[in-house]
Order: C-alpha cells, then sequence, then structure tokens
C-alpha cells in the first residue's frame, strides 16, 4: 500500500528529490518576489514621511497665517510665530510683498498708500521646500 502511495503522488517516477535546476529557479521566484516587496515597502515608507513633512507643514504655515491675521495690519511681521513651536529641523521664511494698487507687488517701502500685500509662508524641512502658502491683506480704512 505504502509504495502505491509513493506511486500516485510523486512528482517524478523514481526521482527521490529535486534537481539543482528546479532549487534554482525556485530561489531566483523568491529573490523577485522579496525584492519586490522591500521596494513597495521602501516606496511606503518614503510616501508616509512625505506625507508627514506636508502635513506637519501645512500645520505650521497655518499657524503663521493665523497669527497675522490676529495682529494689526503692518509692513512686517518680525514677532509672528515667536509664541508657536516648531517641530525640530523645520524653518519658516514669511514674505511680505506691498501694492499700492493691488496688481503689482514689491518690497514694501513703508508707504502709507501701500494698503496691499501679498505674504508668504515657506515652511522647509531640513533645507529642503516642504510647502508655500501665499494669502493676500489689506489695510481697512476706518469709517
Amino acid at each position: 500500500m505504502r509504495r502505491l502511495l509513493e506511486r500516485k503522488i510523486g512528482l517524478f517516477p523514481g526521482q527521490k528529490g529535486f534537481t539543482l535546476m528546479e532549487v534554482l529557479i525556485a530561489l531566483f521566484i523568491l529573490g523577485a518576489l522579496g525584492a519586490a516587496l522591500l521596494t513597495a515597502l521602501q516606496t511606503n515608507a518614503q510616501a508616509t514621511r512625505t506625507l508627514d513633512e506636508k502635513v506637519q507643514g501645512a500645520n505650521l504655515a497655518a499657524a503663521y497665517l493665523e497669527e497675522i491675521r490676529n495682529v494689526p495690519y503692518a509692513h512686517s511681521y518680525p514677532n509672528v510665530g515667536n509664541t508657536i513651536p516648531k517641530p525640530p529641523q523645520y524653518t519658516v521664511t514669511v514674505d511680505v510683498k506691498c501694492s499700492i494698487d493691488g496688481t503689482t507687488f514689491r518690497e514694501c517701502q513703508l508707504t502709507t498708500d501701500e494698503t496691499f500685500q501679498k505674504i508668504n509662508v515657506v515652511i522647509e524641512h531640513d533645507g529642503r521646500a516642504v510647502l508655500s502658502l501665499c494669502t493676500y491683506r489689506s489695510a481697512r480704512n476706518p469709517l
């Protein structure tokens, strides 16, 4: 009975093992699958890091813009962000350009007729730009 079972379920009659070629093909297939899995894991980890940087940058830029919104209109905002905690290796740059008519923006000349501003907040992580947000502001004339 035992011989009958061995004959029916054996891969090749009279063969007791795998050939070198079969082992090499199996190792090649396993290696290719392993390499594909590692590449997919690395790509996923990189995408996660990039997304984390962008979310952190968006939160930081939103905090800066909210603080600018809550201070009176000025030609520059040097103290904005002093109370906002920054994660390590993140830098924030606030660039303010002014305009008289709202169409042409240039460096602020500190004149009273510059009533429009273009405020650009740039977030960098390890010296690499992660996010840049821009908003506009105008000086409100009291009634």
